[in-house]
């Protein structure tokens, strides 16, 4: 790791005094390694011998103590050559940010509309649909095109079909003033939190730059706080350590927006520092990275949502394309090109969301059309909401897989003409379509693995 900046390691002992030693020694340790299941999936189960799940014992894994779906792992595998980790059965989270689940837990409800502002790579907001039910909706949305290109690929993979991802700055959403239930913020930051991991955010560090990233958590807060209704709740989050980025910010949101700050019940065997306004997670004390959180709410009562009309010009339908879903609640949706199902509860929304943002997935991915033909998305295999029976299946081995994933041509002489689902483990994958004599791989080509194995021995972490 890089020497430290002086003024960092300065500003860190005003607020643990005689704990620094320990915290500069945490800093030099090899950081833990943690994931988070999918539940989408009934054939992979969470390890057992912890007293979670029913699947294989696996005692080397601990739970994460704040996330009934989180585990440390002993080690960090190479998750890039588990075909499971593609398939969406588990996301690699760091675990101090799992945190999130209490907040949501103690302070919000399933059915909740939820909005993750600042959403890429995609931890927080799998994390939101876990906990969101099929009544709740998560908008994510990242303002860096090519991070939110990213974020809709984990959409993607969790499988969801109540998310929409958006790529647009934090103010567009002030159009929506007073919506949602729920605004989750984990802010741009000055990074002190990736010191362990990342030497480059020690190289960028300077408290010149904390002071940037201030201004920059204020505007995004005031934009949220737009979006956010009376009564609803504001998860403010940094993976920083100095109190301009967290405390003063919380106090800026206390002293301008009247805002209530919320406790949130911790377990003191967690190591979690409760501070003035938030909760820190220094890695001395707690099993993962440095982040800090807080919980406020607006002031009034929480009311009824907010109604939208639909337009007398409405998208042309292809309802035919339900019969691939489990769901019977949702309608289709026509979106540059692609058909998708989306709740029916939440379709007057959306109409006016894909007409006002810019848009990069709605719901479950069903189809474009192709001629008389209509090719199934890469989403639609992935979702959690696919009909058992609704394209035929060929499962896949290990080597196989990987060479699916690496978007190579499969060879697979008997199967059926048409779309094809890949499996591994029960797991789908994604489709191919069989022309006689040879499969077309449909997996994304900007999702494919690059990386070239030389050994095909079976491996997954599940």
């Amino acid at each position: 790791m890089r020497e430290l900046p002086v003024e960092f390691i300065d500003s860190v002992r005003s607020l643990l005094g005689g704990e620094i030693d320990a915290f500069l020694a945490a800093l030099g340790s090899e950081p833990p390694v943690s994931v988070r299941l999918n539940g989408k999936s009934a054939s992979v189960l969470p390890p057992s011998g912890d007293g979670g799940g029913s699947g294989a014992a696996r005692p080397s894994w601990r739970r994460v103590p704040w996330c009934p779906d989180g585990y440390y792992l002993p080690e960090r595998p190479q998750f890039t050559l588990d075909p499971l980790f593609h398939a969406g059965a588990y996301y690699v989270q760091e675990a101090s940010s799992m945190f999130l689940w209490q907040v949501l837990e103690q302070h919000a409800a399933p059915d909740w509309l939820v909005l993750d502002m600042c959403a890429a790579p995609g931890g927080k907001s799998t994390l939101i649909n876990s906990f969101l039910s099929d009544s709740g909706f998560l908008v994510c949305n990242e303002f860096v095109p090519q991070r939110a290109n990213i974020l809709a690929e984990n959409i993607s993979k969790w499988g969801r079909g109540n998310t929409l991802v958006t790529n647009n700055a934090p103010a567009h959403f002030e159009q929506y003033g007073g919506l949602f239930d729920a605004v989750v913020v984990d802010a741009p930051c000055s990074g002190e939190g990736m010191f362990r991991k990342d030497d480059g955010a020690i190289a960028e560090w300077s408290p010149a730059n904390v002071e940037k990233c201030v201004v920059r958590q204020r505007e995004i807060l005031s934009s949220a706080w737009d979006a956010l209704k009376p009564g609803g709740l504001l998860v403010y989050s940094t993976c920083t350590y100095n109190r301009m980025e967290n405390e003063e910010n919380v106090r800026w949101l206390i002293g301008q927006m009247d805002a209530e700050l919320l406790d949130v019940v911790v377990e003191a065997a967690w190591g979690v520092m409760r501070s003035d306004n938030g909760y820190r997670f220094m890695p001395h004390r707690t099993c993962g990275e440095g982040l800090f959180m807080a919980a406020v709410r607006k002031p009034g009562e929480r009311g009824c949502g907010r109604q939208f009309r639909l337009p007398k010009r409405l998208p042309e339908k292809e309802e035919g394309l339900l019969r691939w879903l489990v769901a019977v609640d949702y309608t289709t949706l026509l979106h540059k090109d692609i058909f998708y199902a989306v709740p029916k509860d939440y379709y007057p929304m959306l109409l006016s969301m894909v007409q006002c943002l810019n848009v990069l997935q709605c719901g479950v991915p069903l189809a474009v059309r192709k001629g008389k033909d209509f090719v199934p998305q890469q989403g639609l295999a992935l979702s959690g909401l696919l009909a058992e029976g609704a394209f035929p299946v060929c499962a896949l081995d290990y080597r196989q897989s990987i060479t699916y994933l690496r978007a190579e041509t499969l060879s697979l002489p008997d199967v059926p003409h048409g779309f094809i689902l890949m499996t591994y483990r029960g797991c789908p994958l994604g489709f191919v379509k069989s022309v006689g004599n040879r499969c077309n791989n449909l997996y994304p080509s900007a999702w494919r693995i690059r990386m070239n194995p030389t050994d095909f021995t079976p491996f997954s972490i599940l």
